[in-house]
């Protein structure tokens, strides 16, 4: 390969290599958000003990926050693979060209 592919194929990895970063500390931070917020949940259910409606909709929410947290991170998981791939796809092609004399 000649100095100008393998350049082209590094930089398109490290864009792939970058935003898979960013994608991983957005799930770290969206997970640490779900837990503050489920923690709270139970601890206002934990401070009344006597209600069952009360103990109810703390259920919901905690379902639903948990269904919203696994559809946001099948989108990323998603994006992730489709981006990586083309990123690839467009390096490989970059690199099978004949490069300029």
């Amino acid at each position: 390969m000649s100095e100008v592919s393998e350049a082209v194929l590094r930089n398109s990895l490290d864009a792939v290599d970058r935003f898979r970063r960013r994608a991983i500390a957005a799930v770290v931070v969206l997970f640490v958000a779900t837990v503050v917020g489920l923690a709270s949940l139970m601890g206002m259910a934990a401070g009344r003990a006597g209600g069952n409606a009360g103990q109810t909709k703390i259920l919901f929410t905690s379902a639903a926050s948990q269904m919203v947290f696994v559809a946001v991170c099948t989108v990323v998981v998603a994006l992730y693979i489709t981006r990586m791939t083309r990123t690839i796809l467009r390096a490989i092609e970059l690199t099978s060209k004949a490069p300029p004399k």
